[in-house]
């Protein structure tokens, strides 16, 4: 068995917590992929250079391909990932379109783990990270969840976005703290917010230029009066701001800031105890190795049992209907070679979510590709399309130009009229 490790956000509790104990043992590495062979194929921006995964490869084992070993010089990305897929058991990519990782493991049916695109998050940052949290940090049980904080840069930290989707996986308590102007995007907020169930605490803080700053904003004196934390919660009146910015921090298992460079550093039990000094500075947090071990034999099939979100009936993939607008999305860049994938959040299927790149569309008509007539998608008769023939389109245009033709009898006309 083979899985793809695009986006920690698509793994259930027991795939994260089982890369992250790989990540966070000591135990000496085996030779698990013994006669398997891993391909490296950069093709855009990496998060750790190509030798790091060779490094990782060679250490459980296996044979490594190199993208100079393909005489592909000129070719195109994918059939270069095809031509690796004949004789390697995993491929490990990066490149600038978002969703790329996913698609070549959906094409060449190999376990592939994404080492960096353009956007989206680093995997196997995020695994390091939240190892060492749930390493370190006090031992939460079923009733007590991991409580953390990701401060500072969270929407240029790719590392940070990696380790949100895994703390979202595992159900933790989280704040956000970004620094000024470097918060996440609102879709990435609702994201995590419909893979918990639950919205992040999120607060808007006055300074964020240093972690001496992060230290001012947030300090909190046991035995005195506490000093108040020079933010507020988004959308949330100042006085219950401020009740709940204390109980919360002071609960904290572990504090992550995202800073530039990403030179992050994670601080261990940040608020606890007596002392009212400084904030620790923390380590600087390197992607370990064992992380990138862990993500190779996941892709491998050899860490974990948990299946991956998206894979059950809430997911529609078809050739016709609709696209994908994401300006770095795989499906919409390269749509000679990428079958348009979606996440279903609501019945009737009007709102979808990209399973490339994250990117939200909305659903106002519904066919069968047998009959081929379009319908408003929520009339009676969409409702019945079975879901192997189900076409959806975000509008009118979309449906003719596709070679489909209106019906509009009975309620549909005016259902129809209330969609435009």
């Amino acid at each position: 068995m083979t899985r793809t490790l695009d986006a920690l956000a698509e793994l259930s509790d027991a795939d994260v917590r089982a890369l992250a104990a790989h990540a966070g043992s000591d135990a000496p590495s085996t030779s698990t992929l013994a006669r398997r062979v891993v391909a490296v194929l950069p093709f855009g921006p990496t998060a750790l250079s190509p030798s790091a995964w060779i490094a990782a490869a060679s250490r459980l084992g296996a044979g490594v391909l190199r993208r100079d070993d393909f005489d592909y010089a000129h070719a195109d990305e994918f059939d270069v990932c095809a031509e690796a897929a004949r004789w390697a058991d995993v491929l490990v990519v990066s490149h600038a379109m978002n969703g790329f990782a996913r698609a070549v493991g959906e094409s060449t049916g190999r376990g592939v783990v994404n080492a960096g695109e353009s956007g989206g998050e680093d995997p196997a940052a995020g695994v390091a990270l939240v190892a060492a949290a749930m390493r370190d940090a006090s031992k939460p049980g079923p009733t007590r969840p991991l409580r953390a904080a990701v401060c500072g840069d969270l929407a240029g930290s790719r590392s940070a976005r990696a380790l949100l989707s895994a703390l979202a996986a595992i159900d933790a308590t989280v704040l956000l703290v970004p620094a000024q102007s470097r918060d996440l995007p609102e879709a990435e907020i609702d994201r995590l917010a419909r893979r918990t169930g639950r919205r992040p605490f999120r607060f808007e803080a006055k300074s964020m230029s240093s972690l001496l700053d992060m230290v001012d904003t947030v300090l909190l004196a046991r035995e005195e009066t506490p000093q108040l934390p020079l933010f507020r919660e988004v959308g949330v009146p100042p006085g219950d701001a401020e009740r709940r910015a204390r109980r919360e921090v002071e609960d904290l298992d572990v504090l992550f800031v995202a800073g530039e460079g990403g030179r992050d550093r994670l601080v261990h039990e940040p608020f606890r105890g007596r002392r009212k000094s400084a904030l620790p500075p923390g380590a600087e947090q390197p992607t370990s190795i064992r992380a990138l071990e862990a993500a190779l034999l996941f892709a491998a099939g050899e860490l974990a049992s948990g299946v991956q979100a998206g894979d059950g009936p809430s997911r529609y993939r078809s050739g016709l209907g609709l696209l994908c607008r994401g300006e770095r999305c795989v499906a919409a860049r390269r749509p000679d070679r990428v079958t348009p994938d979606f996440r279903i959040e609501s019945r009737p299927p009007t709102s979808l979510e990209c399973r490339y790149c994250g990117e939200r569309t909305t659903a106002r008509f519904a066919a069968s590709k047998l009959e081929g007539r379009f319908h408003p998608v929520g009339s009676a008769y969409a409702k019945h399309v079975l879901d192997a023939n189900l076409v959806l389109f975000g509008s009118s245009a979309e449906a003719l130009a596709a070679g489909f033709e209106p019906a509009l009898r009975g309620r549909d006309r005016a259902t129809e009229s209330e969609a435009r």
